[in-house]
């Protein structure tokens, strides 16, 4: 089993919020905390070896939360390949658990069962819905190596540059997670 010390968290919270009106969603109120803080209590609060951020601008608030805030290396925020390849670049552990910052519902002990399940070449996430390519656990240089290689390359599809990892599936169906990815998700009255 991966221990949590060799672990990175990895948020991804670099997107473009064109949906909430251009905000930024890890501080937009969700169930009355901003929406990082929901991940984070989702998730159980687990201890890791150090915490990232992708970002689009750093915000001292991550500071605040034990975060290091890294941005794209490429110019006009690509996509979220992107903040994988910013994650992993600046990973500091062997292993690189990431999730979006907009993930609702996230499944009960994520971080235990992807690592009990974990191939060298990582573990992502199957719901009901399908393929989770945003949600995984990943050797931080293979993952570092496929987003860079995919994005050379121009290829933006998440899910076909890391299927090239060969990871595991943890399948949590008939579950499915959620995604607070618009205006109804968060109370865009209130910053958190």
């Amino acid at each position: 089993m991966i221990a949590r010390a060799d672990v990175s968290l990895g948020v991804l919270a670099g997107g473009r919020g064109e949906r909430v009106g251009g905000r930024d969603k890890a501080w937009l109120s969700r169930d009355g905390m901003p929406a990082l803080d929901a991940l984070l209590r989702e998730l159980e609060d687990a201890a890791f070896g150090a915490r990232l951020a992708s970002v689009r601008t750093p915000d001292p608030r991550w500071t605040e939360r034990g975060f290091v805030c890294v941005q794209d290396l490429r110019p006009d925020q690509p996509g979220p390949l992107a903040g994988l390849e910013a994650l992993a670049a600046a990973c500091p552990t062997p292993w690189l658990l990431v999730l979006p910052v907009d993930a609702t519902g996230l499944p009960e002990c994520l971080f235990d069962r992807l690592a009990a399940l974990a191939s060298p070449q990582g573990a992502w996430l199957r719901d009901a819905g399908g393929l989770q390519p945003l949600l995984g656990l990943w050797p931080a240089s293979g993952l570092l190596a496929a987003s860079r290689s995919a994005l050379d390359a121009g290829e933006a599809a998440v899910h076909r540059a890391l299927a090239k990892l060969c990871p595991v599936q943890l399948d949590v169906s008939p579950a499915r997670l959620g995604n607070a990815n618009t205006p109804e998700a968060y109370d865009l009255h209130h910053d958190a």
